[in-house]
């Protein structure tokens, strides 16, 4: 415990939503982290969909040290074991991690974001 901490970027083992049995490797912002394992959001570099009003952009992109333009899907959210984790790649500037947080709370409340 206490290897995770809130904001930073990670290179992960992520199972696919189509078949979780499949692992691809892709980034994630770490949110939390307890017993049960590192709560996790799935990030790509896929642009925001606009039917998913919890597809935030990461303005600070370069300064996260992802390689491109990218966006944190925040209904994709995941609970990973710390065995999951590759490699640190960075950290979310604070304006783009306060902006996953309140969408990832509108996410578990069921409401949509202003």
């Amino acid at each position: 415990m206490g290897k995770f901490f809130e904001g930073e970027v990670w290179f992960v083992g992520f199972p696919l939503e189509e078949d979780h049995s499949q692992i691809i490797n892709r980034p994630v912002v770490v949110l939390d982290e307890d017993q049960l394992g590192v709560l996790s959001v799935k990030i790509t570099k896929h642009k925001i969909r606009y039917n998913d009003p919890y597809d935030t952009p990461i303005l600070y992109w370069q300064q996260a040290n992802l390689r491109l333009a990218s966006t944190a899907r925040v209904s994709k959210v995941m609970n990973l074991q710390p065995d999951d984790f590759i490699f640190k790649i960075g950290e979310l500037h604070p304006d783009d991690l306060d902006r996953i947080e309140e969408l990832y709370i509108h996410f578990m409340d069921g409401t949509l974001p202003d």
